[in-house]
């Protein structure tokens, strides 16, 4: 069989569809990011053991929509830099299970790669090394955050901080807890990739 040049056409548009559908009519899943370190602004993990992956999606006509990964690194802060890792999922589709959340990592005293602890709640936050994250739900109200503690505790690997081309890059794991109810969530297999 000869081979025909439309094919070749046909290929680069097979590699565009990267969003997996649910069925006729449904919300976009996003699979899990590659694991890169070119500041692709990505970043995916397991909530519970149900995948979990930044994307911001709305089909409401004006809407502005966020970034779903956000990276931040102050140098000049008081008290010595941090890094802030802001990370959003957001989808119309309130069936999903975690359709409308956030995951939230602080960093203070950061200036280079490697592993760091997350053990702290944002009110008890350093100067470094150890930093604290959280998982919030937005979707009820008011607001459920689950934050890491002395008890509830996690890692963060920066495998790539990069201040001139300002990447940032690396992997995530922690338990956090709800303060009021003492419900824990797991997050697991986590890793980003974004722009500072």
């Amino acid at each position: 069989m000869p081979f025909r040049p439309a094919v070749l056409l046909l290929l680069p548009l097979l590699g565009l569809t990267q969003c997996l559908m649910q069925g006729e009519g449904a919300y976009p899943v996003q699979p899990m990011p590659a694991a890169t370190q070119t500041g692709a602004n990505t970043a995916g993990c397991f909530v519970d053991g149900q995948l979990w992956v930044a994307h911001y999606y709305n089909t409401t006509i004006g809407a502005v929509n966020p970034k779903p990964v956000y990276a931040w690194w102050n140098n000049a802060s008081m008290g010595g830099p941090i890094l802030s890792l802001n990370l959003l999922k957001d989808n119309a589709d309130q069936t999903l299970v975690h359709h409308d959340t956030s995951l939230n990592i602080e960093l203070p005293g950061i200036t280079r790669s490697g592993t760091y602890v997350l053990d702290l709640r944002p009110s008890t936050r350093g100067h470094g090394p150890n930093g604290y994250a959280s998982f919030t739900l937005r979707k009820s109200t008011p607001d459920q955050e689950f934050l890491t503690d002395a008890q509830h505790t996690g890692t963060l690997v920066v495998t790539r901080f990069d201040t001139i081309s300002r990447v940032v890059s690396g992997t995530f794991a922690f338990t956090a807890r709800h303060a009021a109810t003492g419900t824990v969530v797991r997050v697991t297999d986590g890793r980003f990739d974004a722009t500072l």
